[in-house]
């Protein structure tokens, strides 16, 4: 059991450097792409919350970095990677088809959140469609299905 999650583990690292070397690319490119709405989504949620139980001073006074900076929203972005590799490894059994069919799959269900939830609940409408063009939302799907097919691929 041990192996399987490290398994998973290293599949969902593996599969983030494929995604944020495509990111990365699209951004050589000069193409923005949806990146970070769901944490946007997460701090918009809670950080009302967060600033009125007096979070904010406690994480500032703990020297805790930036929640808009680099190292904090990176290691969002792969503690939230890591967390999909795991209900990946949960729910792999309920998925049909060999390894990259179910990669395919889950990629699919979790860009449809992304896509007809989280973007829309930022204003963004309909995959970023308001605030993307559409080489973005194309570059955007390819790097977040390469991360599941990666995933996939070795978990």
């Amino acid at each position: 059991m041990l192996t399987t999650y490290l398994r998973t583990l290293l599949g969902g690292a593996v599969g983030l450097c494929a995604n944020f070397l495509l990111l990365g690319i699209a951004d050589r490119m000069g193409v923005v792409t949806a990146r970070g709405g769901f944490q946007r989504l997460v701090k918009m949620w809670t950080g009302p919350a967060l600033q009125t139980l007096g979070a904010d001073r406690i994480w500032a006074a703990c020297h805790l970095p930036d929640p808009g900076g680099p190292v904090f929203t990176n290691g969002f972005k792969i503690v939230v990677g890591l967390v999909f590799a795991v209900i990946y490894q949960w729910i792999k059994p309920l998925l049909p088809g060999v390894p990259l069919q179910k990669g395919l799959i889950y990629a699919v269900l979790v860009w449809m959140i992304n896509a007809g939830i989280v973007l829309p609940a930022l204003g963004q409408g309909f995959a970023g469609i308001k605030t993307l063009s559409v080489a973005g939302i194309i570059l955007f799907a390819i790097a977040h299905t390469a991360f599941f097919l990666v995933l996939a691929a070795i978990a």
